[in-house]
């Protein structure tokens, strides 16, 4: 099996792949709330989270995955306090069975308030 990295890097000489296919498995590096023009997207925690996971998404596509493959994810926010706006928005992106996740607090870069890395396994029928 050929290792092939996917997705498009937005924030220009970081030395990691958006994602990386390997086989049936999608590996989604940490996405953010970053736009495309390299830039954090300001706004709350709604905002940052919806934001992140349309990277997120965009990372899958370009591998051919879609939502509904991801198997497990990991969020990472600045504030528990957070918790709830971040699923609220989570939610409405996942279809049931959701994926395994942990939330965990972390001190993110470039001013993110929220970071969200994950697995997916391409279901080879549709």
């Amino acid at each position: 099996m050929n290792k092939e990295s996917v997705g498009k890097n937005w924030i220009g000489g970081l030395p990691f792949s958006p994602g990386v296919k390997y086989g049936d498995l999608v590996f989604v590096s940490g996405q953010g709330p970053i736009g495309k023009d390299g830039k954090i997207i300001a706004g709350d925690i709604k905002i940052q989270t919806r934001a992140t996971l349309e990277n997120f998404r965009d990372v899958l596509e370009a591998a051919g995955a879609t939502m509904d493959d991801v198997v497990q994810t990991t969020v990472y926010l600045k504030d528990l306090a957070d918790y709830q706006g971040m699923n609220e928005v989570y939610a409405s992106f996942f279809s049931d069975p959701k994926p395994a996740r942990a939330t965990v607090k972390a001190e993110l870069l470039f001013g993110m308030i929220v970071e969200i890395q994950g697995i997916a396994a391409i279901r080879r029928s549709r």
